[in-house]
């Protein structure tokens, strides 16, 4: 890693500290640039904005929790385990990054490409995960699939109108009950269940 990218990374990683504790829209880039003793004009020069560093923030927890998962998930043979692996790990990875994830955003994405485009590279991980369980259960003989792709895609379709559904029918702020967080997880396990069960060999 050059000095250019040991600077971007010790950048990432003092804005995510400062976004975790403070959120992002009580976070200001001369705060972050006060933490790391760093002029604001070096900080414009890697990060052009706050929405920007943020967007780097999230790629490096998402890339955190994708390469968790791949790493459990490479040598599983039953789909039931991989599927509880899937499960707990973005459970845990939402316990541990859930103060930096700010859900109003997410839910007006389209206002802001530099998310969009982390959250589309989240999105395609988390589909290519729920086929890797789909294709073990295949492997196994546990399951009757002739498209692992298409099924994983309706499956992530399915996760993501639930998510949606909760996410615009409460005020979602930073700092939210985590109960209610955990509820639709627990909503989300149970689809996940329900939906692999129909893909069950008779």
């Amino acid at each position: 890693m050059d000095q250019q990218d040991q600077k971007r990374e010790q950048i990432i990683e003092g804005a995510l500290k400062r976004f975790a504790h403070f959120g992002l829209n009580k976070t200001t880039m001369n705060e972050i640039a006060n933490d790391l003793s760093l002029s604001k004009s070096l900080l414009y020069y890697y990060f052009p904005d706050k929405i920007n560093l943020y967007a780097a923030v999230l790629s490096k927890v998402f890339t955190e929790i994708t390469s968790q998962v791949d790493a459990k998930l490479a040598n599983e043979t039953s789909p039931e385990a991989a599927l509880k692996i899937y499960i707990e790990t973005r459970q845990n990875f939402i316990e541990k990054y859930f103060p930096i994830l700010d859900f109003n955003k997410f839910a007006n994405i389209e206002k802001y490409q530099d998310l969009k485009v982390i959250l589309d590279q989240s999105n395609a991980s988390e589909i290519n995960h729920l086929k890797e369980i789909i294709e073990i259960g295949i492997k196994s003989n546990t399951y009757l699939v002739e498209d692992a792709t298409y099924t994983a895609n309706l499956l992530f379709d399915a996760l993501q109108g639930l998510r949606k559904f909760y996410m615009s029918s409460s005020n979602i702020q930073f700092g939210v009950d985590r109960a209610y967080l955990d509820m639709i997880s627990r909503r989300q396990k149970e689809i996940v269940y329900i939906f692999l069960k129909g893909l069950s060999k008779p």
